[in-house]
């Protein structure tokens, strides 16, 4: 059985936590794929590759000196090939960098060196084969992956009997919630809908593939190996018997949401009162994303990006055609999502008391 294991930035953000890194993959030599993400911050105080890496683009942009950011680049990496020492020639690797950026921004080029060169010191720190991304990664004309053909790449590439390097990006915060509760598994349908709702975890993208062949996902810390993580599956059912699963497996939300609430009398008796709703915000080409009704009210939940070009015209067209008794505007609101596969076994009133004593205990 082959493994594939993802660090992200803060696992690869100096020396020290490639050590780790090391330490955690020779643990299993099962662990054959490394996919790493560009050097994280060590401390308060530092920055993210990536992001020193987009700063300089912005002053090349406006023609601005970036010697000062892309030096501090430069001393990052430099401070992990000592510290390891390692023999990659890095000064030849940021001269080709410079020269790219001379020639020719390319934004997509520029933010990715901070993956490729994490990459290229981890693959010789592990004695393992470096692969980019950009040399077994193909799409369809339509934007999406071509999973056969990156897979034949992919084997091309690969030594059956190495380990191998590869870079890849996912964006993860944890530090929202103090001390949270963790969770020992969840599904990818409870992903999905966390996913959507603004918990960036992991990318569609990256899940759709293992997910469809039922490979289950361990989610783990570098800076505590020895605790379980957490395990994204298709059907948590079995194991969920040995062990019921807490009634909520995650709160998440979004915000800038603008609320567009029409007020009627006895509205939600009215036969086609929705659709000629939804047929104003079609118009226009907004999708919705909640529609909260009462006995007098209608409430419509839209992103505010997408309808505050069109919202005065909207609104009167709602106006008109419906002949409201009153119409409010909320901007600024956010939406909340509690997710949680244990909740359809809840009756709604023992549920509302859960949440309740939650808030309090939290």
């Amino acid at each position: 059985m082959s493994k594939a294991v993802k660090f992200g930035g803060s696992s690869v953000a100096n020396s020290e936590q490639f050590k780790k890194v090391k330490q955690i993959i020779l643990a299993d030599p099962d662990r054959k794929y490394v996919v790493t993400s560009a050097c994280g911050k060590s401390g308060k105080e530092d920055h993210k590759v990536t992001d020193l890496l987009y700063l300089c683009a912005a002053h090349i942009t406006y023609d601005v000196s970036y010697e000062s950011i892309f030096q501090s680049i430069v001393d990052k990496y430099m401070e992990i090939k000592r510290s390891l020492c390692l023999k990659i020639d890095l000064a030849g690797e940021f001269a080709k960098i410079r020269q790219n950026m001379a020639r020719n921004l390319n934004l997509d080029y520029l933010v990715s060196r901070g993956e490729y060169l994490t990459g290229l010191c981890l693959a010789e720190y592990l004695d393992a084969d470096f692969v980019d991304a950009s040399w077994v990664i193909r799409f369809h004309y339509d934007g999406s992956i071509d999973l056969d053909k990156s897979q034949e790449l992919l084997k091309a590439q690969v030594d059956p009997g190495r380990r191998v390097v590869i870079p890849g990006f996912y964006v993860a915060d944890p530090r929202i919630i103090k001390d949270p509760v963790q969770i020992p598994r969840i599904t990818y349908s409870e992903l999905r809908q966390m996913s959507y709702m603004g918990e960036n975890v992991l990318h569609d993208d990256a899940v759709f593939p293992v997910r469809q062949k039922n490979i289950p996902i361990n989610v783990c810390n570098t800076n505590h190996p020895e605790n379980p993580g957490t395990m994204i599956m298709n059907d948590c059912s079995e194991l969920d018997a040995q062990e019921p699963p807490h009634v909520i497996t995650g709160i998440t939300g979004k915000q800038d949401f603008t609320v567009i609430t029409m007020v009627k009398s006895h509205v939600s008796a009215e036969a086609g009162f929705l659709r000629k709703v939804l047929a104003v915000f079609e118009k226009f080409q907004i999708s919705i994303e909640s529609v909260p009704v009462t006995v007098d009210t209608f409430s419509i939940v839209v992103q505010t990006k997408k309808i505050e070009r069109y919202l005065y015209e909207i609104v009167a067209e709602l106006k008109q055609d419906l002949h409201l008794d009153d119409i409010q505007v909320e901007s600024q609101q956010a939406m909340l999502a509690v997710v949680g596969r244990a909740m359809r076994q809840m009756p709604k009133a023992i549920y509302q008391q859960f949440i309740s004593e939650e808030r309090v205990e939290r």
